[in-house]
């Protein structure tokens, strides 16, 4: 996959959940300079294609990334010189706070799994490359043909840790990072770790009994997609589960944004399996329509969904 293109689509999907305040919540200035970066996209992509991304990822980068890195940091500031005693926020504080909930944080089996994939990725480097057909295929690439007529399950496990070339496996831990932590906090990252793997498993099995049924032709696919795709699947259930707390109605339609934005770069894209996400989505999605929540909050912690499925570019699967 060209990274042109997967820039180009990360700055207008994110751009494009700005404006619709997928992120909460918002100022009218972010969502006028997400508007700037989505006008300048389809400029980019009009008038210079072949570095269409490129250009919408600087505008990007200039106009929200470096905006909300460095509201972050004041943020981070004003809380470590605040006297010990003020224990209410003052405004502006109150405004930072929900600039808070955005920021990226690590829980430990997000951070465990991570791990593991570059773990994992780093042998495919060793064993003779990570774009190699014949490595993919020796460590465990989902051969359908395989699967089905010499009857290597195994494989439906372990294509969930390999990946094809750097873009992929950073794309795909990037939204593992920005979507996963909040999820383990809510269910416990024992439940996480179930969903994330069973999800990724449902994944594999659609594509393979798709194939079977002919439906699809066979196909070899890597990447942990599935399992991501998963992650927004529970997410989903989770919160029709406890649709009456606060901000829950709301993170459903921002999820909603999210998977029509993920099948649109589907359909859009070479070497994307759009069977793999739906299988992965909808056994996330049963999956969390039975998890139990550590404990309900009175505000779910969810501030992390709106712009994090989409734009991570799933590469080639």
């Amino acid at each position: 996959m060209e990274l042109n293109h997967i820039l180009l689509f990360t700055a207008i999907a994110t751009s494009a959940l700005v404006v619709l305040q997928a992120f909460q919540p918002q100022s009218p200035g972010a969502r006028a300079r997400a508007a700037v970066v989505l006008i300048g996209s389809v400029l980019a992509w009009l008038l210079a294609r072949p570095i269409a991304g490129w250009l919408s990822a600087i505008v990007w980068c200039a106009l929200l990334v470096v905006p909300a890195f460095l509201r972050n940091r004041a943020w981070a500031a004003r809380s470590c010189y605040r006297p010990s005693g003020s224990d209410r926020p003052s405004g502006s504080d109150r405004q930072s706070g929900s600039d808070r909930g955005s920021a990226v944080s690590v829980s430990p089996v997000v951070l465990a799994l991570i791990i593991v994939n570059v773990a994992v990725f780093i042998l495919e480097l060793l064993a003779g490359g990570s774009t190699n057909p014949m490595t993919l295929h020796r460590l465990g690439e989902l051969d359908t043909h395989f699967v089905i007529f010499r009857h290597q399950y195994w494989r439906l496990l372990a294509a969930l840790f390999l990946h094809y070339g750097p873009i992929h496996i950073f794309f795909n831990l990037f939204a593992l990072l920005l979507l996963g932590p909040a999820l383990e906090r809510q269910i416990g990252g024992f439940l996480f770790a179930v969903c994330y793997l069973v999800s990724g498993i449902g994944s594999s099995i659609a594509v393979v009994l798709l194939t079977k049924l002919r439906l699809l032709e066979p196909v070899q696919l890597v990447g942990a997609s599935g399992c991501i795709m998963g992650v927004v699947g529970t997410w989903t259930g989770f919160l029709l589960r406890h649709r009456h707390a606060p901000l829950a109605r709301q993170r459903l339609r921002n999820i909603f944004v999210i998977v029509l934005l993920q099948l649109a770069f589907d359909l859009v894209t070479p070497r994307v399996s759009m069977s793999a996400h739906l299988g992965g989505l909808f056994t996330g999605f049963l999956l969390g329509l039975l998890v139990p929540a550590k404990s309900v909050p009175a505000r779910l912690s969810i501030s992390q969904i709106g712009g994090s499925a989409a734009p991570r570019a799933i590469g080639e699967d």
